[in-house]
């Protein structure tokens, strides 16, 4: 019996690492698919470092690569929301963990020296 003992402990031991990656790993894995609202709605501003084509086509570079980056395909472009402000919508609604990787490519990612700044992103009713 004493013999077992050392066994156990250790077989106890790996279930118990195992089932913690387990839990860590979907705790932190991407699970993408579309939220249960009808539509998500992101207001964002640009800034450039002398990018020089234009307020749109910069928002839509930046918008087209970040959506790229979450697996989803771009229905409509940005559109101007005053000053280099752009709204952009995607429906239907993202969940959260896609909503934050979508701010945190918006705000982190740089594409032909712009940059963005989110301003708002809210899910709801279209």
């Amino acid at each position: 019996m004493r013999a077992l003992r050392p066994l156990v402990v250790l077989v106890v031991a790996v279930v118990v690492v195992l089932g913690g990656v387990h839990l860590l790993q979907e705790a932190t894995e991407y699970h993408g698919g579309a939220g249960a609202e009808a539509q998500t709605t992101v207001l964002f501003k640009i800034k450039d470092n002398d990018f020089g084509h234009g307020d749109a086509f910069a928002a839509t570079a930046l918008w087209q690569t970040c959506i790229a980056t979450i697996g989803w395909t771009g229905e409509d472009e940005p559109a101007p929301a005053g000053g280099r402000t752009f709204r952009a919508v995607l429906r239907p609604s993202l969940p959260d963990d896609t909503r934050r990787r979508l701010r945190g490519c918006l705000e982190d990612l740089v594409v032909n020296h712009v940059k963005g700044n989110v301003v708002s992103m809210h899910s709801g009713a279209a």
